[in-house]
This record gives structure tokens, sequence and C-alpha cells, in this order.
């Protein structure tokens, strides 16, 4: 193998190992219940609308 081939070989590697990272961080026990915190939050923002009587418009059944 030339020079090209090996630094090419490596570059994919590489390349792996950070998505393989990347995707056991995302996918791990630990860190699942931080993922959620923004879908909760999202959800506690809509509940002052509804106190406040003005309805807004969302045809979801209550």
């Amino acid at each position: 193998m030339d020079a090209a081939s090996v630094y090419y070989l490596g570059v994919t590697v590489i390349l792996f190992l950070v998505f393989a990272a990347i995707v056991a961080r995302v996918y791990s026990g630990k860190r699942k219940a931080k993922g959620e915190e923004p879908k909760y939050r999202m959800m506690e923002d809509e509940k002052p609308h509804e106190a406040n009587g003005k309805g807004g418009r969302d045809v979801r059944r209550k």
C-alpha cells in the first residue's frame, strides 16, 4: 500500500470511531434523562397559555 492508501484508511477509521463515540454518547442510559428535559420544558411552556384563557390554536381534545 502506498502512502495515499494508508492516509485514506486512517481517515476512514478515525471518522468511524468519532461516529461510534457520538452514537454511544447519545444512546447511553445516563444521558436519557437529560435528553428528555427539553421535551418536558416545552410542555411546561404551553401551560401558561391555557391559564390566561386565550386558548390558542391548540385543537387537541382535553
